[in-house]
């Protein structure tokens, strides 16, 4: 019995080396996991989120099969945006050719389905070289390319955090990096060419995270420095043709951060039993907050113990890291929280949910099942009686794991809110008021959508309308008429006779790319404008930004370059390693060259509260009551603004007029206590001003309004004190001390700004709790 137990391991170890029939078995499991999202295909997912990622994709490829453009431009959503520097967009990837061939919606679980099947190859490689052995890798493959996160991302219209499935592939290019091999480099920068044109906000700097992770391991790994040396000639030829590889969807994305950062505040986090509960349980089929949405299966942590047993040296890595990746998981819950001092370095301060972390968590806890696996099957050859049965119960456990996850896929599936697509209706393009979460019914209506709900703060301009009888007109009406004669996405054709000098509005977002056959585009207060002399003539607008055709250009380079010195390679006359370097870092130099010599407006930001009022003023209106309070930060709070009472729904608006003198903590935030005579408190806390900057973002002496409002309805009637203070909302939680103020009462690290009266008729259930 134990000779048909051993041959039946020998066949499972040839049949996972063959790359065929692994990636059929591969492929059925992923149509088993997407069999349920693929009987959906073509139907409309009715969640929020869905609403708003989705339409960017109908717009991309609308704009591809009804006008034959590229979807530089995205006029149906927040008034007109770069669609590609929108973080989350996916309209550049090359996943836009099937969803402009079968449609985006229909395209959707096809793509689902690829992944999952690019996962678990991806996977194998990576542990395969690892655990050496092609069995345990092929066991423990499924388990992280059917993780649950994958399907709640598809179940809520996030497709784009399936690119969480390339980590695999990211790190397998790195271990040929070292090794200089050039497949490396192109597996490594085409991988996160790839994430990046795919919306990957969160995979791609938590892969680039365990790439350098990943770097650290295998260099440690090797022996002599002169390989060393080679490895950190190759890493450096990586790095320069991964950001050229990455410079069509890097330059838009810089060149919109530096115009509209996107700010995370808070102090998230989860508790122990929530994370395990999100790792470990089953979830159900229905019900978006019950637990599991990043099922691993119980059973397959019994394949780890195996490999801390009997490989403990090659367990210690990826036994850490699931450690270290959990601990990030629990955010500021955890003490110390490792995910708070992540939030310290550029672009992780944008992280805003910690949980995202069970992602690599499940991988590593994958690579210790593959090598629990690989342990158990190399003492198979050894010791036949002793250890076969082992190995074919630890396969089965492997196996059954499959199961679980197939299962937990297909729950998390059934969780998304399906709907017959709307009938397209074919009508020229207009501004509509809108609904942000309901932007697909808007799109088959041709309609843009002024509400936006984007995560990051679109520059809008105030004077959008949704009400206009046509979308091009002239700021004078007196001064002419503008006819529309051509409408497409990125060219817009208008027919003006001017009787003297105007200024011809769209009704759309200005952006620098906007160029013109006539006249000067401008800016009017956000809008996109355009300078026209008298007389008849046809203004032509073009929408040819700069960083996404010079971006474009500088990625086709870093390609051409790639090509050349691996065809040097295949010839035999490979470059040394100081002249790939400089044909990597061509690109690099034309990419500097080309932002010098085309120079282009800068759109500078606006920052502005959530009412529409300015961010930063020139001087106090006489309304503001003077403070001058001093903290033990620099810090000032000069002024505040608290009404006699609540307006007549019971809310009550407050501003504090503040002004930074030097360096601030950036976990420094402001707490509102709002006092009863009787002592109940209530309170409006926030970390950042105007949900614009944290105090250590902002201008220096300058004045800062930070405007909010409280709800007072369910409130005690009678007289209610205002007291403000700073306090570590993003540290120990502690009070910043007060230093001095021009006779303002200052108690327990707060000072009292004025005092608002609630009247008997405000009535309702609702009320403002302290955070």
């Amino acid at each position: 019995m134990t000779t048909s137990s051993h041959g039946l391991l020998r066949a499972a170890h040839r049949a996972a080396s063959l790359t065929s029939v692994r990636l059929a078995l591969f492929g059925v499991l992923a149509l088993a996991a997407c069999w349920h999202s693929l009987s959906l295909a073509g139907g409309m997912n009715d969640f929020r989120d869905s609403h708003l990622l989705d339409s960017y994709e109908d717009a991309g490829t609308r704009s591809v099969t009804h006008y034959g453009q590229l979807p530089l431009w995205n006029p149906w959503s927040c008034g007109g945006q770069y669609a590609l520097g929108s973080p989350q967009t996916r309209v550049f990837a090359p996943t836009v050719v099937l969803s402009s061939l079968v449609g985006p919606r229909r395209a959707e679980p096809i793509l689902l389905w690829v992944f999952l099947v690019l996962g678990m190859e991806g996977f194998f490689h990576y542990a395969r070289r690892r655990v050496g052995s092609a069995t345990g890798a092929l066991g423990a493959a499924p388990l992280f390319g059917l993780m649950g996160f994958t399907a709640l991302s598809w179940s809520i219209g996030w497709l784009n955090f399936a690119g969480f499935l390339l980590l695999p592939w990211l790190l397998v290019g790195t271990r040929r990096v070292a090794e200089g091999k050039l497949s490396g480099v192109a597996l490594v920068g085409g991988v996160f060419a790839l994430l990046l044109s795919f919306g990957g906000t969160y995979p791609v700097p938590m892969g680039a995270l365990f790439v350098a992770l990943e770097t650290g391991r295998t260099l440690y790994g090797m022996r002599g420095m002169p390989r060393r040396r080679e490895a950190l000639w190759a890493l450096g030829i990586t790095a320069c043709f991964t950001l050229a590889a990455c410079a069509f969807r890097l330059w838009p994305l810089i060149e919109t951060m530096r115009s509209s950062p996107r700010v995370m505040a808070g102090t998230p986090g989860n508790a122990l039993v929530p994370l395990t509960k999100m790792l470990l349980q089953l979830p159900a089929r229905a019900g978006y907050s019950d637990p599991g949405n990043f099922y691993f299966a119980p059973a397959a942590l019994l394949l780890a113990l195996p490999a801390l047993a009997l490989a403990r040296r090659r367990a210690l890595y990826p036994a850490v890291m699931a450690g270290l990746c959990a601990w990030m998981a629990a955010g500021y819950s955890a003490t110390p929280s490792l995910f708070a001092g992540l939030r310290t370095l550029p672009i992780f301060e944008t992280f805003r949910y910690p949980e995202r972390f069970l992602v690599p968590t499940c991988f590593f806890l994958a690579e210790l099942a593959a090598l629990g696996l690989a342990a158990l099957l190399s003492r198979t050859w050894r010791a036949p009686s002793r250890w076969t049965w082992a190995a074919v119960a630890a396969c089965a456990v492997a196996i059954s794991s499959w199961g679980l996850q197939l299962r937990a896929f297909d729950n998390l599936s059934r969780w998304a809110q399906m709907t017959a697509m709307p009938a397209e209706r074919e009508q020229p393009f207009a501004q509509a008021r809108g609904n942000r979460w309901s932007q697909g019914h808007l799109l088959a209506l041709n309609r843009g959508s002024i509400a936006c709900g984007e995560a990051w703060p679109v520059p809008m301009s105030s004077k959008l309308r949704g009400d206009l009888s046509q979308e091009e007109y002239l700021e004078e009406p007196g001064a002419g008429t503008a006819k529309r004669v051509e409408w497409t996405p990125n060219r817009v054709s208008i027919e003006v006779d001017a009787t003297r000098p105007t200024v011809l509005l769209v009704n759309q977002n200005w952006h620098p790319g906007w160029k013109s056959s006539q006249g000067e585009v401008i800016s009017r207060d956000g809008l996109l404008g355009v300078r026209v002399p008298q007389g008849r003539q046809q203004v032509v607008l073009s929408f040819l930004p700069r960083s996404g055709l010079g971006g474009t250009l500088v990625s086709a380079l870093a390609w051409a370059g790639l090509s050349f010195l691996m065809w040097r390679e295949r010839r035999g006359h490979r470059l040394p390693w100081p002249g790939a370097l400089g044909v990597s870092a061509v690109p690099l130099a034309v990419w500097g060259v080309l932002a010098m010599a085309w120079p282009e407006p800068v759109a500078k930001p606006d920052p502005r509260n959530a009412d529409g009022s300015p961010l930063t003023v020139a001087a106090l209106p006489p309304e503001a009551r003077q403070v001058n309070a001093r903290f033990d930060v620099p810090v000032e709070l000069v002024a505040a603004e608290v009404p006699a009472e609540p307006d007549a729904e019971g809310i009550t608006p407050l501003v504090l007029h503040w002004r930074t003198t030097g360096p601030v903590p950036r976990s420094v935030g402001i707490f509102v206590h709002v006092v009863s005579a009787e002592g109940q408190r209530m309170g409006s806390d926030h970390p950042v001003l105007g949900g614009t900057w944290f105090f250590a973002d902002a201008p220096r002496d300058t004045l800062l309004r930070d405007a909010f409002s409280l709800s007072t309805r369910g409130w005690r009637p009678g007289t209610w004190n205002v007291l403000v203070g700073l306090w570590h909302a993003g540290g120990d939680q502690s009070r910043v001390d007060v230093l001095g103020t021009d006779g303002a009462q200052v108690s327990e690290g707060r000072v009292y700004v004025g005092t608002f009266t609630v009247p008997r008729n405000v009535r309702a259930n609702e009320s403002s709790v302290n955070p």
